[in-house]
C-alpha cells in the first residue's frame, strides 16, 4: 500500500498570498492543524495552526514559517504512519518532482487500518509478552489456525522499559477461551485481551483461577 493510494485530492491548499485569518478559518472548519502551501502546483511548504496563531490575522502566508514535511507518492503505508507520528502532523503533502499531487491525512490512514489492515475486522485482540529469541510468528499462526480461527492483523513492538516484545494480534472470533488455554500450554505470557465477552467479568475471574491452577 503506497501513499498514492490514500491521496486526498479535495483537501484545500493555501496560497502564499492568502491571509492568516482565512487559513485559520479553513483549519477550524476542517478540524486540521496543518495545511500545505501550493503556488501553481509547486509545493512551497506546510504551515501549522500553532505558527499562524502567533501572527497577525492580516499577515499573508508567505510571512509564516513553513516546514517541508512532504512525502513521495510511492512511500509505503508503514513509513507514512511513521512520518506522521514522528513529525506530529495530521496532513502529509505528497510531492513528486517538486509538484503537489495531493495529501494524506490521518483520516485516510485510519480508514485504511480499519478496512484494509484488518484492525476493523470483527474478533478479539490478544496481547502477548515474548522474548525476542522466543518469537515465532509462524508458530503463532499455526496455533491460532489449529484452534479454528485466523489471525487478521499482527503487530510487534518493543515493550516499554522491558526486554520483552509486545505482540498484538487480532483473531477472527470472540470465542477465545480454548485459544488462551493453548497459548498458555505453549508457555506464552498473555498480557491482556479485548473484545472477548466469554472471558469478561465473571468468566475472566474463572479463567485467571484456571490459569493459576495450571501453574507448575
Amino acid at each position: 500500500m503506497r501513499a498514492q493510494r490514500m491521496l486526498s485530492l479535495d483537501l484545500p491548499v493555501l496560497a502564499l498570498t492568502d491571509k492568516v485569518a482565512r487559513a485559520l478559518n479553513v483549519m477550524d472548519e476542517l478540524k486540521l492543524m496543518h495545511l500545505p502551501v501550493v503556488e501553481e502546483d509547486v509545493y512551497k511548504g506546510t504551515v501549522s495552526e500553532g505558527v499562524l496563531l502567533e501572527l497577525d490575522d492580516s499577515a499573508i502566508i508567505a510571512e509564516a514559517p513553513m516546514t517541508q514535511d512532504a512525502i513521495s507518492h510511492d512511500l509505503h503505508l508503514y513509513d507514512v504512519v511513521a512520518r506522521m507520528g514522528w513529525s506530529d502532523v495530521d496532513v502529509l503533502p505528497v510531492v513528486h518532482e517538486g509538484l503537489y499531487r495531493g495529501a494524506v491525512n490521518r483520516s485516510a490512514v485510519l480508514q485504511f487500518l480499519a478496512k484494509r489492515a484488518g484492525w476493523g475486522v470483527p474478533g478479539s485482540t490478544i496481547v502477548l509478552e515474548v522474548l525476542p529469541k522466543d518469537l515465532s510468528p509462524a508458530e503463532l499462526f499455526r496455533i491460532v489456525e489449529a484452534d479454528g480461527s485466523q489471525i487478521t492483523s499482527f503487530n510487534v513492538a518493543p515493550a516499554e522499559d522491558s526486554e520483552f516484545l509486545e505482540v498484538t494480534f487480532k483473531v477472527s472470533t470472540e470465542e477465545i477461551e480454548s485459544l488462551m488455554v493453548t497459548l498458555r500450554r505453549h508457555e506464552y505470557q498473555v498480557q491482556s485481551f479485548y473484545n472477548a465477552p466469554e472471558l469478561e467479568d465473571e468468566m475472566r475471574a474463572r479463567f485467571d483461577a484456571f490459569m493459576r491452577y495450571l501453574e507448575p
